[in-house]
């Protein structure tokens, strides 16, 4: 056998040596080292990193130029200042990771997050004050351009209805079945266009979605309008199954149909019902809040819901159940499921016009807007069919919790609470300024216009913790507030205990806001307000102090209020006051007691046992006399709301023992109730036992609507105008507050602030932006999804913009979606990215200067932004280091030239001797 010797791999295995050889021969450097080695490449030991945390928490600087070492001479010093910040970074990544350490008290946690915050300062401090030779850093980010994220609606043209039907715009429509008429009135130019429809018109036509809009449109092109009505369908989402523990999609469900209005520029729509009913919108917490049993895991699947009953048929046809609705009890028209951001809605109220205001405590970003801090109050205003008008939040810097909701007669909203932490643009700052955890809470009261637009917010404070509770209007446009303090409210004395505190706020002529009193009342043990309200020059306020029922009437005509006369319904053993109600000249109180006589006047309505819920009417002027009304079965009932509508009707919602009046059984785990009494005869007008998810039902809320069901409710539209526009105010569309700041700088000049204020929108924040930049800011406003944003970037090549967060408490970068940092623009050249000013590489830390470790959520996002800001300098380091390298050498295919002779004699050779070896 001969062996062929391959000249090709010979010819190959010549060209790689000789092109070796080739390059080690032209640059003799190849090998030298170009760059000092890296700490994060061993130079740096674990015990030494351990030392450098140690001593940052001790007080001593993160960053120490000294301390990084250079293991090669003459390298440049941008590498020591590189390792320095490494280093530094690496200190305060490890404060961080310290603070997640079990068994720390408040004075280490407090001691670890001061030490933070100052390493955080240095390295914000360190890269500003750093000139490097070769390269530029910058703690933000480096990027082209800026969009913002918050975005501000533009005015919508649309309307569309929850779906009423599954299948196909084919198939008969069931809330269009029976006697369905209604009247649409369009205005445009001063005049007034009526457009009844009456679905009977259509005769034998099948009452499909397709022949129904087909119908109604008919009616607006024949009445000379431009509205018009369609069919929105929504694809029906996958159908699924559950196989050995997986979800296994079987197919795919029914689409569904709803109708959608769309209204031209200079339009306004409005329905109006023939006849109309009673309504009640309540709003409930449903579904297991302990799922695993334990009360220490926050394991929490309950979600607030908003409900709609109609509590009549006389005139109006009860409402139906709809496809796929759970838990629908007789009466219901809509059950909504809010958000998971919507950790409970404390207070409910009707508008004239009927539509709903809602008061919550929301945990994240609610109706598209962001949350400064870990809990913020949302005032959110629905229609009368449920569908969310707008949402605005208060803007708390840390957490606030909104507790009293009041509406006045000229469309005013005003909401109270608690407030944690900076709160930018109230009026008499608070006491309890300290922020982070453990700070107390102060009391605030906000007032908006009909529009949801802040008018003016006013913040008190005891040194310990207080919260207003309870906020009414006076006819004279004061305000009054009730609430609870730990301590002695400014200009009061403190009771003892929590003690129960009335305020009055009023704007003077210039629109200034004035306390007109503070006044503390209650005893020395634990007390707390229970209700407001405001009867002339008088005001009534119900309480509970140290386990009795108390009510109070106070005359506020003066310069201070006097206390006129007041009322002990007695102990309510293990119960409390939970509403407070004004209808002509009474009172109505109801709340949850086991004392079966309660000192309120007749009982119309016996105790049942256990812990019944009652209403009470009494005087306004709280004298003698009175009738009470007990509701619930054997078990402990529980009311947790109530509401008086407009012909006096009391309503009562809340939480079942066991048995009810008319309901012996349980319908699941925990089930809620709504009722109508009639205290004076101590009967029940009207009643529901219901439950939710997962069998638990919780009403937190009720609000009254004596005309607020009709036929419209099948159809899902609302009674009056369709409200399609919303406030354009910064303030109003996001958690901004007037006064809320952020500074830009171009080239070499100052820092220019740019502050927001109470009525900037979009169009006026993008004219401040090119004004503070010299107008060396490029600023357009984009539209996109109904939403108006800025985008943001230099107008030159050789223009850089710099933006940085406003002050603590005061930043609006965060709340816009403008990334801290520097715009620039860039080029590319041989396929790299590069500077377009021609000057050296810029690289942008992404460090966000408001880190903070107050909580876990935080303390994580730290880690994560430290640990993100570290790798932008191994990359800087990277970049530095193949800048300084000799080109790589040629590849062997782009060797060439012919083979020499001896070589080609050699293969010949040792052919010749394979040629001898086989024979």
């Amino acid at each position: 056998m001969v062996t062929a010797i391959d000249s090709s791999l010979l010819l190959s295995t010549y060209q790689s040596r000789t092109g070796a050889r080739a390059v080690a021969s032209a640059s003799p450097g190849t090998f030298k080292r170009v760059a000092p080695t890296a700490p994060w490449n061993g130079s740096t030991t674990p015990a030494e990193t351990s030392a450098a945390i140690k001593a940052a928490l001790s007080g001593r600087k993160f960053i120490n130029e000294g301390a990084a070492k250079l293991d090669l001479a003459g390298a440049s010093t941008d590498y020591r200042k590189l390792f320095a910040l490494y280093q530094g970074l690496g200190s305060l990544l490890g404060v961080a990771e310290q603070a997640g350490a079990k068994s720390l008290n408040p004075s280490e946690k407090q001691r670890i997050s001061q030490a933070f915050t100052r390493g955080l300062e240095e390295v914000a401090g360190y890269v500003d004050d750093s000139s490097f030779e070769k390269m530029r850093l910058v703690q933000g980010e480096a990027a082209t351009s800026a969009k913002a994220k918050l975005g501000v609606p533009r005015t919508r043209t649309e309307y569309q209805t929850p779906p009423l039907v599954s299948g196909s715009s084919s198939t008969v429509v069931p809330a269009f079945q029976g006697a369905v008429a209604f009247n649409i009135t369009v205005r445009r130019s001063g005049t007034t266009i009526n457009v009844p429809i009456d679905l009977s018109a259509m005769g034998a036509t099948p009452r499909t979605m397709g022949n129904t809009v087909e119908y109604i449109n008919s009616k607006l092109q024949a009445a000379g309008v431009e509205a018009r009505v369609s069919s929105a369908r929504t694809p029906g989402p996958p159908k699924t199954t559950t196989v050995n523990g997986k979800p296994v999609t079987i197919g795919t469900n029914p689409d569904q149909f709803a109708l959608k209005f769309k209204v031209s520029a200079g339009e306004t729509v409005s329905f109006q019902a023939p006849a109309t009913a009673g309504a009640v919108y309540l709003a409930q917490d449903a579904g297991n809040p302990d799922p695993d049993g334990k009360p220490a895991t926050a394991d929490s699947i309950a979600r607030s819901q908003f409900l709609k009953f109609q509590t009549d048929t006389t005139n109006v046809a009860a409402p139906l159940q709809r496809t796929g609705e759970q838990n629908w009890v007789d009466g219901r028209v809509f059950a909504q499921t809010l958000g998971p951001e919507v950790k409970t809605v404390r207070q409910t109220k009707v508008d004239a016009d009927g539509s709903v205001y809602m008061l919550a405590d929301v945990t994240s970003k609610v109706a598209g807007q962001e949350i400064r801090g870990a809990q913020d109050t949302a005032l959110l205003k629905y229609d009368g069919a449920g569908k969310l008008i707008f949402a605005r939040v208060l803007g708390a810097a840390e957490t606030s919790s909104g507790l009293g909701l009041a509406l006045s007669a000229d469309g005013k909203i005003a909401i109270a609470g608690s407030v944690t932490g900076g709160l930018n643009g109230a009026v008499n700052g608070a006491l309890n300024s300290t922020a982070g955890p453990g700070a107390s809470s102060d009391s605030y009261v906000t007032v908006f216009d009909a529009e949801g637009q802040e008018l003016w917010t006013q913040r008190r404070g005891a040194r310990k913790a207080d919260e207003a509770s309870h906020v009414a209007f006076g006819a004279d446009g004061a305000v009054y507030v009730a609430g609870r303090a730990q301590s002695a409210l400014p200009g009061t004395t403190a009771i003892g205990g929590w003690d129960s505190y009335l305020e009055a706020f009023k704007p003077d002529g210039n629109g200034k806001v004035q306390t007109l009193f503070t006044t503390t009342f209650g005893t020395a043990g634990t007390d707390r307000p229970a209700g407001l309200v405001v009867d002339g020059t008088s005001v009534v306020t119900a309480s509970n102090e140290d386990g009795r029922a108390v009510l109070r009437r106070y005359d506020v005509s003066g310069a201070n209020p006097v206390q006129t006369s007041m009322r002990d319904l007695g102990v309510l053993q293990g119960g409390e006051i939970t509403g407070l109600a004004l209808d002509g000249g009474e009172v109505v109180v109801a709340g949850s007691a086991g004392n079966p006589a309660l000192a309120a006047g007749t009982i119309t309505r016996a105790h049942s046992g256990g812990s019944d819920a009652f209403a009470a009417r009494i005087s306004a002027n709280l004298g003698p006399g009175g009738s009470i009304a007990y509701y619930g079965g054997a078990g402990d009932d529980r009311a947790t709301a109530l509401a008086v509508g407009a012909g006096g009707e009391v309503w009562l919602a809340g939480a079942v023992g066991t048995d009810l009046p008319g309901f012996a059984n349980k319908i699941g785990t925990k089930d809620g109730f709504l009722t109508r009494l009639d205290v004076a005869a101590g009967t029940v007008e009207w009643s529901r036992r219901f439950t939710g998810k997962d069998g638990r039902a919780a009403p937190t809320s009720i609000a009254v609507d004596t005309q607020g069901a009709s036929v419209l409710d099948r159809l899902g539209l609302p009674q009056g105008q369709l409200d399609l526009s919303d406030s354009p105010r910064l303030t109003a569309a996001s958690a901004l507050r007037a006064g809320d700041q952020f500074t830009i700088k171009t080239g070499q000049g100052a820092a220019r602030t740019v502050t927001i204020e109470a009525t900037d929108t979009i169009d006026t924040l993008a004219q401040k932006i090119r004004r503070n930049s010299n107008f060396q800011a490029k600023v357009t406003i984009t539209s996109l999804g109904g939403q108006r944003s800025l985008r943001i970037e230099p107008t030159t090549p050789r223009q850089m913009i710099e933006f940085a967060l406003g002050k603590d408490g005061k930043d609006a970068l965060e709340l816009l979606g403008i990334p801290e940092g520097v715009l620039r623009k860039t080029t590319t050249v041989g396929g790299k990215t590069l500077p377009a000013d021609g000057k050296s590489m810029l690289y942008g830390l992404g460090l966000p200067s408001n880190l903070n470790l107050n909580d876990e959520v935080e303390r994580k996002h730290a880690i994560a932004e430290i640990g993100q800001a570290m790798g932008v300098v191994r990359k800087a380091y990277i970049d530095m280091k193949a800048a300084a390298s000799p080109p790589p050498p040629p590849s062997a295919a782009a060797i060439s030239g012919k083979v020499p002779a001896y070589l080609n004699n050699q293969i010949a050779n040792y052919q010749a001797a394979l040629d001898r070896l086989g024979r």
